[in-house]
Formats: structure tokens, C-alpha cells, sequence
């Protein structure tokens, strides 16, 4: 549990907080995993193509461990991805406030690297106040709280089913990922 608290949330968490901007490029599909990286960072800007989705339901547990899913695309949403193992598309991750901008794949780097440049020319120390203050109205607003009880929950889905199928996740979720990915 140890282990796993600290490589995936703790080191998130870390990242996260590092008080210059971060900015996430991405495309293409953004899995599991690739969401928890995404997350952490201040600015997402992501390709038309790109799809995220969260399948680790099948597995038997709750979700990724950095557990953001109800602040980056809303309640109801972050339901949705996680029941059914959906993705969503770039445009939707857009309108539901998960990204800052899509632009094409031609147009990724440039674009990314312009936003980066603009940042950049800002001073240090009023990024890190702005960032800072955000991160803090985040936090008092329970983050941390729902982070650390969601890897809870994390710890209970692994035990239920090192003891119903004596290894850490359901092994029917591979293929029920299998599967979806196959259909998408």
C-alpha cells in the first residue's frame, strides 16, 4: 500500500505542486495512467484525436489512484467514464473544462510551444503566487482529502480481490479492456 501510495499519488502530488507552470501536450489516446500525468499539470493542450479514458473499473478497483476524475470533467461525467470505461473526445474534454485548448496534430507543437513562450515571458514570481492560489482554493476545497480516501478505496478494491481471485485486480477486466478497445 506504501508503495503504491507513494509512486502513484504521492509522486503525483509532487509534480503537481512544483511552483513553475507545467504544461501537458498530448494526443492521441491518453489511458489510465496517462490521465494522472495530464492532471497534474497546470495547462492541457491536446490534439483533435486525442481520446481519454480511465478503464480500471474492470480491474475491480475505483479509478486511477491520482483520483481527479469529478474536478476535471464533472460528477455526473467522471461517472460515466468510470462505469462504463467510455472515452471522451478532445472537443468534449474541452467543454467540460478538462482542457485549455485543441488545435490539429499539425498544429500541437507550435501551438504549445507558443502558449509555453507566452508563460514564460510572465514573472516567476507571480506565476508561482497565481499557481500557488489556485492549488490552495483547490485544496481547501477537500482535494487532498478525496485524493487520499479515493487511494484508500484504491487499497480496499486490491485487497477484495487478492482475496476473491488471489491476485491484485478482477482478471476479467482484461478482457473486458481488450474488448473496448478493440470496438473503439
Amino acid at each position: 500500500m506504501a508503495l503504491e501510495h507513494e509512486i502513484y499519488l504521492g509522486m503525483c502530488w509532487r509534480w503537481r505542486n512544483l511552483p513553475k507552470p507545467t504544461i501537458a501536450q498530448v494526443q492521441g489516446k491518453v489511458i489510465a495512467g496517462g490521465l494522472m500525468l495530464m492532471w497534474i499539470c497546470d495547462l492541457v493542450v491536446a490534439s483533435e484525436d486525442a481520446q481519454f479514458s480511465d478503464p480500471v473499473v474492470a480491474f475491480g478497483v475505483n479509478g486511477v489512484e491520482y483520483f481527479a476524475h469529478p474536478w476535471e470533467l464533472g460528477v455526473r461525467k467522471a461517472k460515466e467514464m468510470l462505469f462504463t470505461g467510455d472515452a471522451i473526445s478532445a472537443r468534449e474534454g474541452k467543454s467540460l473544462g478538462m482542457l485549455n485548448h485543441v488545435v490539429s496534430r499539425e498544429e500541437l507543437e507550435d501551438f504549445t510551444l507558443d502558449l509555453a513562450g507566452r508563460v514564460a515571458s510572465r514573472p516567476s514570481m507571480g506565476l508561482r503566487l497565481a499557481k500557488q492560489s489556485v492549488n490552495q482554493t483547490q485544496d481547501a476545497q477537500g482535494f487532498w482529502q478525496a485524493l487520499q480516501a479515493a487511494m484508500s478505496l484504491q487499497q480496499l478494491g486490491h485487497s477484495h480481490n487478492a482475496q476473491v481471485h488471489g491476485m491484485p485486480v478482477d482478471p476479467a477486466g482484461v478482457k473486458i479492456i481488450r474488448d473496448q478497445a478493440k470496438r473503439s
